[in-house]
């Protein structure tokens, strides 16, 4: 392991969003983004963003 001296920890999230005005959300894995949008019905659109 590395000492990561000075670094702060970066965790990596799963944005769900619509461009149809749907409240989307952030989620810890993609599974779960993916899930989320078939429950609400498809067409989402998934990034990975890192914090």
């Amino acid at each position: 392991m590395g000492c990561n001296c000075g670094g702060k920890r970066r965790s990596t999230v799963f944005v769900l969003s619509y461009g149809d005005g749907r409240q989307g959300g952030e989620f810890t894995s993609k599974t779960d983004a993916e899930i989320a949008d078939v429950r609400k019905g498809g067409g989402g659109t998934i990034r990975q963003v890192q914090k």
